[in-house]
Order: C-alpha cells, then structure tokens, then sequence
C-alpha cells in the first residue's frame, strides 16, 4: 500500500492576518463583516485602481441569486453545489434556494482555511 500524503503540502493550521485575502477583500467590498484591516486596506487600493468594484461584486453577487432563484423555482433544482464561495455572507445559496425550495441541499467547497 501507498501513502498518498507523502509529499502532498500540508494546509496552514492558523489564519494570516496580515496578508490580504481574495474571500476576505471580497466579504468587505460587499460590505460583510469577516475581514481584517489588510484586507479593508487591499479592497480600498483595488477601489482606487478600479472604482467600479464594488458595483460590481454586488452586482455578481444579486446575479447568483437570481440564477439561484430560478433554478431553485422553476427549473426545479434541489441539488446545489457551490464552488468556491468564499466567505459567508448575506444571503448564501442555501438561504436563496430554501426560500424557494426548502428540501434544497447545497454543497460548498473551497480550499481555505
């Protein structure tokens, strides 16, 4: 028998919080609560390149809802797997989908820690 963890990397065992990171900029550009002061300092240096950004992870984020919403309603889906999804927020797709549909079961996967 093989060991397949031999030379397989090891996740870290504690959060960074002193580098920025994607799931927490984005949690605090659509105004969430789970991020630290390098990730607010990284989300506003994206904002002065391009100030469009928050727009428009509100807007990505109102469109997953909608897709939710629809497939959860009228295409009749109760099998959801969300790929990765970051940080939780305001309305995840299990909340959006059991709105609509209650016997809705959602998987979420990401790799962070």
């Amino acid at each position: 028998m093989t060991n397949r963890t031999a030379g397989a990397q090891q996740p870290p065992t504690r959060i960074d919080t002193s580098v920025p990171h994607s799931a927490r900029i984005w949690n605090y550009l659509l105004g969430g609560k789970d991020h630290y002061a390098v990730d607010r300092t990284a989300g506003d240096r994206v904002c002065e390149i391009f100030p469009g950004m928050v727009d428009i992870t509100r807007h990505s984020r109102a469109f997953t809802g909608r897709v939710v919403r629809h497939l959860a309603g009228e295409a009749g889906i109760r099998q959801f797997l969300d790929i990765g999804t970051g940080l939780p927020t305001v309305d995840n797709t299990h909340e959006i989908a059991q709105r609509v549909a209650p016997d809705s079961r959602i998987v979420y996967v990401d790799n962070d820690p």
